[in-house]
């Protein structure tokens, strides 16, 4: 009986003649051959091609003698994501050739998986591309030097009409100036670093100039020629060339400058007057004043190392400038007897001048803080203060409080104001500013309002009595039909409820700026406050259609009686400010986290430059359309303040001629 145990299988065969053909290509590839466990910390085999050692046994610490230190944790990186992708790992990254020195390198490797897809091991190749990446530093270092050429010969060339041009020894433009690129029809990105070919030129055209190069290297003197050949717009035209060479400190040739001339016009007037021998002294001296002009150009060429010195000189002028503006900013500062102060945006650290901690009551060694600082603010202006300074801090915006502090260790109170805002600088970001006092400024200003607000408070009493009066002869008169005298009564009513409302808006200014007015909140629905104000509008403004949108229980907390106000004020101006029967529209809703209620109308509008400047104090809109509309711009900036103090936003759009929208906002009461 025949025993076929040993005669080999079809898939044997297949199996060792795959295995055979694999070992001849491995054979025949240059590249490295390499062979890693599951998990890549033990390397089997290593046949580096004498690029990399080689490695005959497993090996752990291949990575240290075989990866290059700088592209260490990238390796590690890239190996992790294969095996934890099970896909092929692929990567140019440094190694330490067999010598010793440090070489690139592109390897590729692949995960070999077993039945139920789990790595067995990895076989993979690197290829050597350490001359291609020395020739892509090569190119980057090359660009570089090229940019700094381009400005430079852009300086001194931007006012000629000649093509000027710069040949390294290769044939390649490393500069051309605007009036060639514009007749080749190129920018300076696909024309520079590229040679005649390349650019356009004709074969024989360029095969002219690159003799012409090779024999200036070889005997450093100029060549001039006459070619033709055509413009990307004007067509064919005749241009007058001049190549110079352009040596080193060792007298051997670097590059080749080149200024070529446009003569088309003058070879054309040269042909058409080729029997005049008086036109033809003419066109000779008309030569000579070419010559004498690209030997100028050539010369500023030439000149274009002593224009980079120059350049050199100005810009440490310039440093020299800057540091006497910033001594002439010191002094100011200090002539000023301001104190200074800076945030850093990362670490919130705090850094303050003596004169600031002098303010502060500090002595010059002590240490003040941020904390420290906003802690001396008194109390119904520190948390104020330190929203508005997060705000700014955080929105990049700018920073101007007035505010008193109370001194550290003589407990005096002193006024400042404080103005500051974000400052960039060597790729950090501080908030810095000044601070300076203003305490007799302020008692001035405190002791004006309390006079406003005794002069206000005492007018108020025969205001009230007049008020009484008149409403009692209106009573009176009621029933008897004079209509002069009613008239009267009621023009005189509303004036003295107008002067009224003027003596209230003073009173509220004088205990704003005095600190005397407070602000009572409380939880409320702000539905039911815009319900009332709905009521109140419809049953005192015949003048206008007032249009309430449908508002949903809005809750918030805040000082009603004085969002009230708020309301009524903005109101009351947009009657006072659009036409009669116009329509005004009052909504309230949401936005995110706070909620809003906006009053447009379709009045008269605001003129943008006012635009910013209606909510200042006693700002008032001026112009021809506001003859006949009385106030003392004091409405606004009440609101303002009110808004504000709630920790809001309030803010107004407008179309001039076409009408205003005025919106506030308020934190809604958090859940």
């Amino acid at each position: 009986m025949t025993d076929f145990s040993n005669i080999p299988t079809s898939n044997e065969k297949t199996a060792a003649a795959s295995e055979a053909r694999f070992r001849a290509l491995v054979t025949a590839t240059s590249d490295v051959i390499y062979g890693l466990s599951a998990d890549w910390q033990v390397m089997y085999e290593l046949d580096g091609r004498g690029f990399l050692k080689d490695a005959d046994e497993p090996t752990n610490d291949w990575m240290t003698h075989n990866i290059h230190p700088e592209d260490m944790e990238k390796v590690k990186a890239a190996i992790a994501d294969a095996i934890r992708e099970k896909k092929i790992f692929q990567l140019e990254h440094q190694v330490l050739r067999a010598d010793g020195t440090p070489g690139w390198t592109f390897s590729r490797a692949v995960p070999i998986l077993d039945d139920q897809g789990e790595i067995l091991e990895w076989f993979g190749t690197a290829s050597d591309i350490t001359e291609r990446k020395k020739a892509e530093e090569g190119v980057n270092e090359w660009r570089a030097h090229s940019d700094q050429q381009k400005r430079v010969y852009e300086t001194i060339t931007s006012n000629t009409p000649d093509l000027m041009y710069v040949f390294d020894l290769n044939y390649r433009f490393t500069y051309a100036n605007t009036a060639l690129l514009s007749m080749w029809g190129k920018t300076w990105d696909n024309a520079i670093g590229k040679g005649l070919l390349e650019n356009g030129y004709e074969p024989w055209h360029a095969e002219m100039h690159e003799r012409e190069i090779d024999k200036i290297k070889l005997f450093k003197k100029p060549i001039r020629g006459e070619v033709s050949f055509p413009h990307a717009t004007l067509g064919r035209r005749v241009y007058d060339y001049i190549l110079t060479p352009v040596l080193n400190e060792q007298g051997e040739v670097e590059a080749v400058a080149g200024t070529t001339r446009d003569i088309t016009e003058r070879k054309q007037w040269e042909d058409s007057l080729a029997n005049s021998a008086e036109e033809l002294q003419a066109i000779n001296e008309e030569m000579a004043s070419t010559n004498e002009e690209l030997a100028a150009s050539n010369e500023e060429l030439l000149a274009t190392n002593d224009e980079l010195a120059l350049v050199n000189h100005e810009l440490i002028i310039a440093q020299q400038k800057i540091e006497e503006g910033q001594l002439a900013f010191r002094l100011a500062v200090n002539a000023a007897n301001f104190g200074t102060w800076l945030i850093h945006s990362v670490t919130r650290e705090f850094i303050t001048d003596d004169r600031m901690k002098e303010l502060f009551g500090y002595y010059p060694g002590e240490p003040l803080s941020l904390e420290q600082s906003t802690a001396q603010i008194t109390e119904e202006y520190r948390d104020y203060v330190s929203k508005k300074l997060e705000s700014a801090f955080s929105n990049g915006t700018r920073f101007d409080m007035e505010y008193p502090i109370i001194g550290r260790h003589d407990g005096k109170i002193r006024w400042v104001r404080s103005i500051g805002e974000m400052q960039h600088s060597g790729g950090k970001e501080y908030f810095t500013g000044v601070l300076h006092e203003i305490t007799e400024k302020k008692q001035d200003e405190i002791r004006k309002n309390d006079f406003i607000g005794m002069v206000s408070h005492e007018l108020k009493t025969p205001l009230t009595s007049m008020k009484g009066y008149i409403q009692l002869l209106m009573m009176r008169l009621k029933k008897q039909e004079d209509e002069f005298i009613t008239n009267a009564l009621e023009k005189a009513n509303a004036q003295v409820a107008k002067m009224s409302s003027m003596i209230n808006g003073f009173l509220n200014i004088s205990r704003l700026e005095s600190g005397k007015i407070h602000i009572d909140q409380q939880n409320f629905d702000l539905a039911q406050l815009v319900k009332e104000a709905e009521d109140e509008s419809l049953a005192t403004i015949q003048s206008h259609r007032i249009i309430f949108e449908p508002v949903k229980t809005i809750l918030v907390n805040a000082d009603r009686d004085k969002i009230g106000q708020v309301i009524h004020n903005l109101v009351s101006n947009a009657v006072k400010y659009s036409p009669q029967n116009s329509i005004i529209d009052v909504a309230c809703f949401t936005v995110g986290n706070h909620a809003h209620i906006s009053v447009t109308d379709h009045g008269m509008g605001i003129k943008p430059d006012d635009l910013s400047k209606i909510f200042d104090r006693y700002y008032r809109v001026e112009g021809d359309h506001m003859y006949s509309i009385s106030g003392f711009g004091i409405g606004l900036y009440l609101c303002a303040e009110i808004i504000h103090r709630h920790q809001g936003e309030i803010w107004a759009e407008s179309q001039f001629g076409k009408g205003s929208t005025f919106t506030f906002s308020l934190p809604l009461e958090e859940s």
